[in-house]
């Protein structure tokens, strides 16, 4: 896409109040995703997920646990 050449998403996103760049930038995001053909995700997806995550295993113990291992390999 050139600069001068905007989709009509293009231009529905400016009116949004995004800049002329990130009109250009969701335009080209909109076209990698059409191009590989991924989809949203469903319902059934996310509850499936659920099982991924242990119920006794705290996000925030995880999260203190991830920033520690950042702090001790650098």
């Amino acid at each position: 896409m050139t600069k001068g050449n905007l989709t009509a998403d293009a231009v529905e996103d400016t009116e949004e109040g995004l800049s002329p760049e990130q009109s250009r930038a969701r335009a080209r995001l909109r076209k990698l995703i059409d191009e590989r053909g991924i989809k949203p995700i469903t319902i059934e997806q996310l509850r499936a997920m659920g099982d991924v995550w242990p119920e006794d295993e705290s996000v925030d113990e995880f999260l203190a646990w991830r920033e520690e291992q950042r702090r001790t390999s650098r």
